[in-house]
């Protein structure tokens, strides 16, 4: 019986560990007040993300869509997505995104930013 709990537990230590693509940061920032209107919403998550399998949309303050067209990876950086947005007018946008990471976990999350008049 002590054999098998030993093999069990080196079995556990070297299994791989998975993780979840969380947002680490955004531009323009989760919460902030941007002056100029953004062109773009871009999220860095904390993982590799397939673009594929996620999505970014933004909503003004009535949930019209104001993404203008699907997410994209930034560059060769599997960790960052980005989003064209619409011409924004001042007001209050929210972003919600779905991130499938390249593990296939899913997360899902949402923030806001204003944009000054």
């Amino acid at each position: 019986m002590r054999r098998i709990s030993i093999v069990t537990l080196m079995l556990l230590a070297s299994a791989p560990a998975f993780a979840h693509a969380f947002l680490k940061e955004s531009a323009p920032a989760v919460g902030s007040s941007v002056a100029a209107a953004p062109a773009e919403v871009m999220i860095t998550f904390t993982e590799g993300v397939e673009p594929g399998f996620s999505k970014i949309v933004v909503q003004d303050s009535t949930g019209a869509s104001m993404d203008a067209g699907a997410a994209h990876r930034v560059g060769d950086d599997e960790t960052k997505l980005a989003v064209p947005l619409k011409k924004l007018g001042a007001g209050i946008y929210t972003v919600i995104w779905h991130a499938t990471a390249t593990d296939t976990h899913k997360t899902q999350g949402k923030f806001t930013f204003t944009v000054t008049p």
